[in-house]
């Protein structure tokens, strides 16, 4: 690697180990109340949406590229999320949760919380929001600004 690319090539895998961290230490967190990374970032996105369509689910996920059927599909067997059907047409389908679902989500805050707290004992407000915005800056033309957007997570560039 020519050196002048070497702090870019440690910028990438940083982000990458950092990402694959993140979710092993979520995935401990989750595994005592039975739900995946995906499936807690779904409940947690039906909790402030509900009820949504699959594919406006899909719009605001950052777990799952495309749609997210076969995790949605899942959900459904273990009782998580629930379809309700229209009552002017049955073919249109909207994703919500369940009791077992508003149940596990606030399991998952709890969890959150406590990685959060994690975080915050490793790094200062200001190093937090430093990062942050350097992310945000990487990601704002990107596929998943739409979903950071409208969750509020990115901060946009400043001009």
């Amino acid at each position: 690697m020519e050196n002048k690319f070497q702090e870019a090539e440690r910028f990438r895998y940083l982000i990458l180990a950092a990402q694959r961290q993140g979710n092993r230490i979520l995935k401990v967190l989750l595994k005592d109340i039975g739900v995946t990374p995906s499936q807690a970032e779904v409940i947690s996105v039906l909790k402030h949406n509900q009820p949504v369509t699959l594919k406006a689910l899909g719009s605001l996920l950052i777990c799952e590229e495309g749609s997210p059927s076969r995790l949605v599909e899942r959900m459904v067997k273990e009782k998580f999320v629930e379809r309700i059907r229209e009552k002017i047409d049955s073919r249109y389908v909207r994703l919500a949760l369940t009791d077992l679902g508003n149940e596990k989500y606030l399991q998952i805050v709890a969890v959150e919380t406590n990685l959060y707290e994690m975080l915050a004992k490793l790094y200062t407000r200001g190093e937090l929001q430093q990062t942050n915005q350097m992310l945000s800056k990487l990601l704002v033309d990107s596929p998943l600004s739409y979903a950071l957007n409208e969750r509020e997570i990115i901060d946009k560039p400043e001009a």
